[in-house]
This record gives C-alpha cells, sequence and structure tokens, in this order.
C-alpha cells in the first residue's frame, strides 16, 4: 500500500482567523466562541499564551492580563476557506485527498517521484514533506506533516509536530514512545489511565484487550489495537475530495464599510488567497461572483464578467471596482464573499517554421486589464454575424488564430494576381451623379473622379420578415457595384434602394 500523509494545522479556528487577517500574525491574539466581555477563549496564540492569557478565560479576564490583546470571534466562514484551501495544497501534490475535521487532510503519496514500484530503491519522502510545508505556507498557513504506513499513524506523527515520517519496520519503536497526551483521548479516559500509571501507548500493548473492552470500552480496546501495531486491521482506500466546482472567499467585517477605499483593501486580500489557491493548482480565474453582506440584514449579488481569464489580482480588483462605482451597495457592507469559476490557462505549442506567436499567459494580463479599463463587453474581436446584412458583426471573446505558414514570394508561372477588398466599416456616403440610369461621376470625402469602367450592379436584399414582425431595423435592398475611377482606384459602392443614398463599401488594393 503506497505511504499516506497527514497534512495537520494545530489550532485550526485560529489560523483561519490569522490566514483572513494578516495584520494579526506578529500580536498576541485569542479565538472567542461569541462576543462580548463573557465570552470565552477556546483558542489562543502563543505570543498570547507567553503573557499569561489560557484557553477558557472570559474576553475581560484575558484582557485585564494582557491590554494588547487581540480577541477575534470565531468564523465559520474563514474555517472553511481555509479547510478549502488546504485542500487546494494537498491535491497539488496527489490526486487523491480525503479531507477531514479539525484541520486534518490526507493524501496518497504513491505517484510521488515516479513508479515507486518499477524501482528497487527507497523512495524519499523527506522532499515530499518540504513541499507539501512549502505549499500550505504559501496559502497562509502553518502545517505539521506525518508520513506514514495508515492514517492513524500519519495522523500521530504529524501531532508530534514538524515533519515526521515514520519508515516501514519502525511503526512499533515509534507507538511504544507516543505519550498519551499526543492522541487527543478523552479527558476521562486519560484521567483513568493516568491512575493506572499508564503514560505512554507502549504501555498499553502489554494489557489484555478483553479485559480493557470490559472495563473502558471500544475505546479502549481501539488503543490497544493502535498500540500492538494493528493498524491495517479496518484500514480503507481514501475518500477522495470532490473537484471543487468554484473557488470562494469570504470575510466577516466588524462594523459596516460604506466607502469603496476601504472595500477595496479587503477585497484585495480576499483576491490574494484566491490567486495563491489557483496557482498552486494550475488555475485561472473566469467570470467572478461578489455577494454583499448589507447592515439592513439584506445581501447584494453581482456577476462580473472576465473578458480573459486571469491571476492578477490588480486586474481582478479593478473590474470589482468598476462595478460597485457604477452600482453602489445601499447599505453598510458588513460581510464580503468572493467566488471565481475556475478555467485551464490557454496552452500555446510553438513550431519551428512558423513566427512567434504572444505568451498567453501575457496576452490573458493584457485582455484583462484592458477589460478592468474599458469594461469586459467591450473587449474582444469582431466576427461576422448570421445574418443576411453583409455589414452584420457581433463581438466575441479575442483569441488569436494560429500564424499563417511561410510561404515562397515568388508567384507560380501563370499565376493570376487577384484584387482584395478593404472593407470600410461604416460605410462612406458618398455623391453619384448619373448619365442615363449608370453612375458617372463621384464626389465625396478624399474622392473626386469620373467613373471610367462600371461592373454591375448586383442587388442584395433581406431582413424583411425582421421587420414585418415588428423588429427595430427595416430591411434592407442595395445595389452593388464595382466602380473603376479616373484617378487609377477601383472601389465597391452601393446604392440604397429605399433612400436613394450611395455608399462606399470598400476599395480594391
Amino acid at each position: 500500500m503506497p505511504p499516506i500523509a497527514c497534512i495537520l494545522v494545530s489550532d485550526f479556528p485560529l489560523a483561519a482567523l490569522i490566514r483572513a487577517n494578516p495584520e494579526l500574525r506578529d500580536h498576541p491574539v485569542a479565538c472567542s466562541e461569541g462576543r462580548g466581555p463573557h465570552a470565552h477563549l477556546s483558542f489562543v496564540a502563543p505570543l498570547a499564551r507567553g503573557a499569561g492569557v489560557v484557553v477558557g478565560m472570559t474576553v475581560a479576564q484575558a484582557s485585564a492580563i494582557a491590554p494588547d490583546l487581540n480577541v477575534v470571534p470565531r468564523s465559520a466562514a474563514s474555517e472553511r476557506a481555509a479547510a478549502d484551501a488546504l485542500a487546494d495544497a494537498a491535491e497539488s501534490i496527489s490526486p487523491i485527498v480525503e479531507e477531514a475535521d479539525d484541520g486534518r487532510v490526507y493524501l496518497e503519496l504513491g505517484r510521488w517521484g515516479g513508479d515507486a514500484a518499477s524501482s528497487s530503491e527507497p523512495v524519499d519522502y523527506r522532499e515530499a514533506a518540504a513541499e507539501i510545508v512549502r505549499r500550505v505556507r504559501a496559502v497562509g498557513m502553518e502545517a505539521a506533516v506525518g508520513i506514514a504506513s495508515s492514517k492513524e499513524l500519519a495522523w500521530i506523527a504529524a501531532r508530534c509536530g514538524g515533519v515526521r515520517i515514520i519508515e516501514s519496520g519502525q511503526e512499533t519503536e515509534f507507538l511504544n514512545w507516543v505519550p498519551l497526551d499526543l492522541l487527543g483521548l478523552d479527558s476521562e479516559l486519560e484521567a483513568t489511565l493516568a491512575r493506572w500509571g499508564i503514560r505512554r501507548l507502549g504501555e498499553m500493548a502489554r494489557l489484555d484487550s478483553r479485559e480493557i473492552g470490559s472495563r473502558l470500552g471500544v475505546a479502549g480496546a481501539d488503543l490497544v489495537r493502535l498500540a500492538r501495531g494493528d493498524l491495517d486491521r479496518n484500514r480503507k482506500p481514501l475518500t477522495m475530495r470532490a473537484r471543487a466546482e468554484e473557488f470562494v472567499e469570504q470575510t466577516e467585517l466588524e462594523y459596516g464599510i460604506e466607502q469603496l477605499e476601504p472595500m477595496s483593501f479587503v477585497m484585495r486580500g480576499i483576491l490574494e488567497r484566491l490567486t495563491a489557491r489557483l496557482k498552486l493548482r494550475g488555475l485561472v480565474a473566469g467570470d467572478m461572483h461578489l455577494a454583499l453582506e448589507l447592515a439592513d440584514r439584506r445581501r447584494d449579488q453581482r456577476r462580473i464578467a472576465v473578458a480573459a481569464a486571469t491571476v492578477e489580482v490588480r486586474s481582478m480588483l479593478a473590474l470589482l471596482i468598476l462595478n460597485l462605482e457604477k452600482t453602489p451597495p445601499e447599505a453598510a457592507v458588513e460581510g464580503i464573499r468572493i467566488s471565481v469559476q475556475p478555467r485551464s490557462p490557454r496552452p500555446m505549442q510553438t513550431d519551428m517554421f512558423l513566427p512567434p506567436a504572444p505568451a498567453p499567459d501575457r496576452l490573458q494580463t493584457t485582455l484583462a486589464r484592458l477589460a478592468a479599463l474599458c469594461g469586459p463587453e467591450h473587449v474582444g474581436a469582431l466576427h461576422p454575424q448570421n445574418s443576411h446584412r453583409p455589414e452584420a458583426v457581433e463581438l466575441k471573446p479575442f483569441a488569436p488564430p494560429p500564424p499563417a505558414p511561410v510561404q515562397s514570394a515568388a508567384p507560380a508561372p501563370g499565376a493570376i494576381n487577384r484584387l482584395m477588398i478593404r472593407t470600410i466599416r461604416p460605410a462612406q456616403e458618398v455623391e453619384v451623379m448619373c448619365a442615363r440610369g449608370h453612375p458617372d461621376f463621384v464626389r465625396g470625402r478624399n474622392l473626386c473622379a469620373r467613373v471610367i469602367s462600371i461592373a454591375g450592379p448586383w442587388r442584395r436584399q433581406g431582413e424583411w420578415w425582421r421587420w414585418q414582425s415588428g423588429g427595430d431595423e427595416p430591411p434592407f435592398a442595395r445595389d452593388y457595384y464595382d466602380l473603376a475611377l479616373a484617378d487609377g482606384g477601383v472601389y465597391r459602392m452601393y446604392r440604397d434602394l429605399h433612400n436613394q443614398k450611395w455608399f462606399v463599401d470598400g476599395v480594391y488594393d
């Protein structure tokens, strides 16, 4: 069986709050169950413990001992976001990840370092453990890592702190040393064992499991089984975590915010945490959803379209600010929730015989900045619309076409050079004087010459069905001509049959 790694974040509710509020990292801080001076502390940071603050004190008692203590109520939203970030860090190492409670995540390391089964050399998992610690730190937390042959043993190893790897064959030696207070036992069970003089797990292995079970129940029997190294009896495969459909970060504010500047400061921190998770998974951010908890108990929900998926915080923040400036919230904001839809970055395969194309990450960043400046609805590429009207176009997401292969400049023998038309949009109105019903002289902006050759007309008309059904645009009916003028130019023009006006539609190069 492949080894199991356990990622454990101690005092997880407090670590989640510090992750959401990085400014508290170097200050004495404690986590309380509820608000008010009579709320009890449930978790205390090391700096606060050094000042004499302990778990179980009320906020008033702790503040009297340490006046500079920061007390933050426990936040379910921060814990959920931190648990997702921890799972994302694990999934960036292994696809087989199981999420547990209290800041624990298990992952299978069978795929680390290639196929271990095909090599006779043992795999060194110290590098894997160091990489796990680095990636958890990248999402804003500090974690202990234990690696062993089972979930139980890996969890105990992680409870020791730091990085601890239990090699195959050393399980019994490690279990004999483990103190019982590392196992997080029930206080009554731990007190009973202490009265019996049992302090370490190895001392439980010498007891009769049936006698212990009759006195201490199933918990005592499982403890004896664990002490004897019977770890594989109930071992099951890891329960894989469902793949995230969206990445969510949120924060709850202590007081309402009415101005955009402090709100943008909070949103920047949320976006930085989101992009850190996306980068670990090799993803980029698509459309964003912003939910604001207002002071009047209402919720303001918005969808912000992202023209080009990106992980650049500045561009994403600019899109959010533009949306809020356009329609400000109707009350003070007490909570902010941002979710993004993950997208795979656009790949690019280079070719030795083609000119270089723009790098996908730089192109996406440029498009995201343009969308932040002009709005997502104004950034893209024009494509012909599914319409009978020749000039009908629509805006679609920009994707550069593959570069055309370089061809020889020498024409083939007998080849005919064809004229290419350069379309003029919008078409320019001109004045055309006719003789005997045919164009004879053209006058317009930067254009004044006699017609020396005519091809046409070709009649194009359509979309009358839209007009009859109550459409906004009238149907079109036009006679198109190709006119060669005395100035040496060849132009495509048309006469609108509804108003008898002439327009230049294009010029031949």
